[in-house]
């Protein structure tokens, strides 16, 4: 920003003692907003702050009556958006002398230049172009008691699924944004990791039954803010504020229309709701996934009409048996049954239809009845990366990985931190034996996710199936070492125990798998855990033994048997048991 366009407010008296803030925190609190965005506001746009001579680094304070009077000199050059005025009584200009009149005219002209003239400088875009992307970083929680997290995060994850149905405008999702909660990143910094133009960030403060929110905008080129406001409502009215939020960014980035949803009127049944994403997102299975239950229960409780709760439900049993915490059979009977009733309640909800599409494609075996459904949620939903990397997930059952290839990779745009979605593409480079690029993505994978299990897992078999054993025994090694939680330390097992069995060491391969067997007796232990080492060892028994398990039990890993050929290639038995058992 130019040094002449800065608000400079003409220096005054030495405030007294009582007037000073001591912290950029008090600053921050005093100005009603975020510490990175009032650092931001000193370097561009010129606001009052002092620093301790000899002091450390980074020991400022500041005048209130010298904010005040930036701001208000701030306020006089720019106002976003412009509020609507109030009715006022007409003033009767000509009853003024005609020379007051022009002058007034004359004043009124310059003012509307120089605001123009400040609006082009500080909205440098072309004719026709518009800011097409967006992330939604967590709101601060600054209640009194610090206590409404849940909200919080609940209010970011409305606006952001808000802003995602919006056909032309790119949304980071949740998983991403939510990376760099609690961090003190750089405005630009994050724009640049997460490839969006803008960045929303704010912050709650909810006491008793009364709520404010503060909500800015910023441009990532420059760090500006570009929109902010603070909205005082009451508890009742948060869908409203959500809405509003939602339309006003959109308008901002010339975005267009939110499309508008159906959601609960009951307030308690849409903060047991909240609660429940909360757990459900804290993915610690399984009671995180019990948790989420016991509060999506209970908002239905409340509000039977409430369709977003059921696709909760759906979720969270669907997902215990996903991550193979639990049975297929003992959950995923749950998950169907809500699911439906959520598409019933409310047809045009895209969750509904990615919950349903969850159980048609890996518990009914629907391949073709699940990717209608992503359809359909993708449509209803443009924005949204998790029914896409489903949709993929529906292609890849079909056997068109190339076409899933493309759709992970699409999802992966719209989440670009997703660790999920980052193993599901190595896996399909996996799956379409193209093992020295998953080797280059995995070693990406892992420095934006250190030592994550899962994601050495499949880097480890990328090296034992490129034909580089003693890369893969050493990486398999490197898990052993960290060590790994609840359905990873089954599919630990069997890793180490197929690294054994690749190295020779055969009796050890044994034991990892006789161990496996003994799990069964306490937990469920996946049919997917275990074939790898069943024909590393060329146990062609014991491999038909856990296909069979897989189909019978109904694995969720079952309608992507056929991509695991290069596991059974050349057991003819195997191959047509896989092939007779598709659906």
């Amino acid at each position: 920003m130019s040094e002449t366009l800065r608000p400079n407010p003409a220096p005054s008296p030495r405030p007294e003692g009582a007037d000073r803030l001591d912290s950029w925190k008090e600053i921050a609190s005093y100005l009603g907003r975020e510490v990175r965005t009032v650092q931001g506001w000193e370097k561009n746009e010129g606001l009052p702050i002092h620093r301790h001579q000899h002091a450390k680094q980074g020991s400022v304070y500041a005048f209130k009556s010298e904010l005040d009077a930036w701001r208000k000199a701030r306020k006089s050059i720019t106002e976003a958006p412009v509020p609507v005025p109030e009715a006022r009584p007409p003033r009767r200009w000509m009853a003024a002398p005609p020379r007051r009149w022009m002058a007034a005219a004359g004043l009124a002209i310059l003012l509307l230049s120089a605001g123009f003239l400040f609006w082009k400088i500080h909205n440098p875009r072309p004719s026709g172009e518009q800011v097409s992307s967006v992330a939604v970083l967590p709101f601060l929680d600054l209640s009194p008691a610090k206590d409404q997290e849940y909200f919080s995060d609940g209010l970011t994850e409305e606006i952001i699924d808000g802003l995602s149905r919006v056909p032309n405008l790119r949304v980071v999702a949740r998983t991403s944004a939510f990376a760099f909660k609690g961090k003190n990143t750089d405005i630009r910094q994050i724009g640049q990791q997460l490839n969006v133009d803008t960045v929303l960030e704010g912050s709650v403060r909810k006491a008793s039954d009364q709520l404010r929110i503060t909500a800015q905008l910023n441009r990532v080129s420059d760090g500006t803010h570009l929109w902010s406001r603070t909205y005082d409502r009451q508890l009742r009215d948060v869908l409203g504020v959500q809405r509003e939020i939602s339309q006003a960014i959109a308008d901002q980035l010339r975005a267009g229309q939110v499309p508008p949803r159906q959601s609960t009127r009951d307030p308690e049944a849409y903060r047991l709701y909240q609660e429940g994403r909360y757990f459900f997102n804290q993915q610690l299975p399984p009671d995180s996934n019990q948790k989420a239950i016991d509060r999506y229960q209970q908002a239905i409780h409340h509000d039977p009409q409430f369709a977003l709760a059921y696709s909760g439900i759906a979720d969270a049993y669907a997902y215990l048996a996903e991550f193979g915490i639990l049975a297929p059979k003992q959950v995923m009977p749950q998950a169907k049954e809500a699911a439906e009733k959520a598409v019933a309640l409310d047809d045009s909800l895209a969750e509904a239809h990615t919950s349903l599409g969850t159980v048609k494609l890996d518990y009914e075996r629907d391949r073709d009845g699940a990717q209608r459904e992503f359809r359909r949620a993708m449509e209803l939903n443009p924005g949204s990366a998790w029914a896409r990397h489903w949709y993929a997930h529906s292609l890849e059952a079909q056997g068109r990985l190339d076409e899933a290839m493309k759709e992970m990779r699409a999802a992966l745009a719209l989440d670009p931190l997703s660790v999920v979605i980052h193993w599901d593409i190595d896996a399909e480079l996996n799956y379409a034996r193209r093992y020295d690029e998953a080797l280059e993505r995995e070693k990406k994978d892992l420095e934006l996710f250190p030592d994550h299990p899962l994601l050495q897992y499949f880097e480890a078999m990328s090296y034992f199936l490129e034909g580089d054993v003693e890369s893969g025994g050493r990486v398999a090694g490197s898990m052993k070492d960290g060590g790994s939680p609840d359905f990873q330390d089954t599919l630990f097992i069997g890793l180490s125990g197929y690294a054994a069995a690749r190295q020779g060491r055969t009796a050890d391969a044994r034991k990892a798998l006789d161990r496996l067997e003994g799990l069964r007796k306490t937990q469920y232990v996946d049919f997917y855990v275990s074939i790898h080492l069943c024909s590393a060892l060329h146990d062609h028994q014991n491999l038909m033994l856990w296909l069979n398990r897989g189909y019978e039990e109904r694995s969720a890993f079952w309608a992507y048997a056929p991509l695991l050929s290069f596991i059974y290639a050349g057991d003819p038995e195997a191959e047509a048991f896989i092939k007779q058992h598709r659906q």
